[in-house]
């Protein structure tokens, strides 16, 4: 179809229908006509056979002529000032002024192409005239064999005047027939010349027709990948529209985004690219018609940008440090820590690498230990250790390694060690009648409010005593260690019978057992 603007709906319905479902091309044009370009306004002419209009007549070519020509200005005060459509000043393109007769106006030879495959023909054109009223161009283009046989016919209908001035794209795919390699393309003007109907053409393409693929990079947002420090394989994506019977992929590298190369075993929709050193790669994926005698229908996808650097193995070092306490040690990324255990660390730059990675031996210095809140019994003592230090500073003053303790009360100690550390701990001793420890030998528990659990004074100052009550033929119906929760009569959650039960206290601190009898009255 010709992509301009003022062209009836109906016409842009109709042209599309030319497509079929290989409705793109990205592949490589097997024919490019771009008429040249030079310096001078004027190109040299087309080869002999290609149009029966004679060559001549500068930028401004009369009727029957055609011209070679980078830009056109001033032609009969009603054509268009422009150059290609590109806009490459340099750039060449065909102008004709057409024959009075309806007639042939461009016939070229293709050779090369593969049978049995889709490809998209494009031209530009352009309505000269710059002013309405004037004969409006219209043209016939079609594929044929060396043979005359018709494989597509594409009719542009009238090509408007555009304002301001505005290229044309004409497009339709076709299909070689078995066996054929070269087409003829022929150019048919449908309109007999008179005011008008004057006409521009550039950028003749023949191109492989396939689908629309497009490649992109695992958690990367665009078609650019950098990173300094990468180490890893990069993971490349595709997506490739339904258009073949079956496809047959090639993933493709280059250096400059001209020159490409197949990647020797890359030829899956994904792919892992392995960095090969510092420096750009370009990479792109060619889908082909796997069936197609040779692959010689195919598109490129996209392209995708991946800059990589020589990565530096980060600095690693070995530390080892010792700390008093009730210090911390700050590691080089900001972490503190305070306890004795092997650490890792990294470091990264500015980029985001690894810089360095520090292992910390840390050494925390013991302290003082007096051990646990503890009772004793009337008449016996304890002697405090704290362990071995430099230095030891009692709460009395004294500044013995240990301390003898009779009577309850708090006792503290601040030790120094040889590297200087300072630090304290306390324990809290607690005198106690053992002899007096006399359970009660009834309770009721009845739940009427008074004495309903076996409440035993001053266990509670024996927090590691064991407790046990038998049944009369030697069966255990009660143990606990420590005594924070008072019996209450009753074993695997039924209440016992009322009667005469035994108990046997171990009290800890290597003092004797205190054993007896308890009566539950119901």
């Amino acid at each position: 179809m010709c992509l301009r603007g003022f062209i009836l709906l109906i016409f842009l319905l109709n042209a599309s229908l030319a497509y079929s479902q290989c409705s793109k091309s990205s592949g490589v044009p097997v024919f490019n006509e771009t008429f040249g370009s030079g310096d001078d306004e004027i190109g040299p002419p087309l080869q002999d056979g290609i149009t029966d209009y004679r060559y001549g007549a500068g930028i401004c070519p009369e009727d029957d002529f055609y011209s070679i020509v980078n830009h056109t200005a001033g032609c009969y005060g009603l054509w268009h000032t422009v150059t290609d459509h590109t806009g490459n000043t340099g750039g060449y393109f065909m102008i004709y002024g057409m024959k009075r007769a309806a007639g042939d106006f461009f016939v070229q030879k293709v050779n090369g192409l593969c049978d049995g495959t889709t490809y998209q023909f494009a031209a530009y054109v352009l309505n000269m005239f710059a002013a309405q009223g004037g004969l409006e161009p219209a043209i016939t283009i079609t594929i044929e064999t060396t043979g005359g046989t018709v494989l597509k016919s594409y009719s542009t209908g009238p090509i408007v005047v555009t304002d301001p001035v505005k290229w044309l794209k004409c497009g339709f795919n076709f299909k070689t027939s078995p066996g054929t390699s070269t087409v003829v393309i022929r150019m048919h003007n449908d309109v007999p010349g008179g005011y008008g109907n004057d006409l521009a053409l550039d950028d003749i393409t023949i191109t492989p027709a396939g689908p629309v693929t497009t490649i992109g990079i695992d958690d990367v947002t665009g078609d650019t990948f950098e990173n300094s420090c990468y180490k890893g394989n990069i993971s490349l994506n595709s997506k490739v529209e339904d258009c073949y019977v079956k496809n047959a992929y090639q993933w493709q590298i280059s250096a400059d985004k001209t020159n490409w190369v197949n990647i020797q075993g890359a030829t899956n929709p994904d792919y892992q690219f392995i960095p090969p050193g510092a420096g750009t790669s370009f990479l792109r994926l060619n889908v082909v018609e796997d069936n197609n005698n040779g692959n010689c229908s195919s598109t490129n996808s996209n392209v995708v940008t991946i800059t990589y650097h020589v990565y530096d193995p980060p600095k690693t070092n070995n530390i080892s440090a010792t700390i008093c306490p009730a210090d911390s040690y700050r590691l080089p990324s900001g972490r503190v820590i305070n306890s004795t255990g092997q650490y890792s660390d990294t470091l990264r730059n500015n980029q985001g690498c690894d810089d360095i990675i520090t292992n910390l031996n840390l050494t925390v210095h013991k302290k003082p230990n007096l051990g646990a809140d503890l009772v004793l019994c009337l008449g016996d003592s304890v002697i405090l250790n704290p362990g071995i230090f430099t230095k030891y500073l009692w709460q009395d003053g004294s500044t013995n390694p240990t301390y003898l303790v009779k009577t309850s009360g708090s006792y503290r100690v601040k030790v120094t060690d040889e590297y200087g550390c300072e630090t304290s701990d306390t324990v809290n001793i607690k005198k106690n009648s053992c002899s007096t420890l006399k359970p009660p030998n009834t309770f009721s528990p009845n739940n009427d409010g008074t004495n309903n659990t076996w409440v035993i004074k001053y266990l509670q100052y024996f927090p590691g005593c064991k407790v046990f009550v038998y049944s009369r033929w030697g069966g255990l119906l009660f143990k606990s260690v420590g005594y924070t929760q008072p019996w209450d009569g009753r074993y695997n959650g039924k209440n016992l019978p009322a009667g005469t039960y035994y108990y046997i206290i171990n009290l800890g601190n290597n003092l004797p057992p205190v054993s007896g009898y308890v009566v539950i009255i119901r």
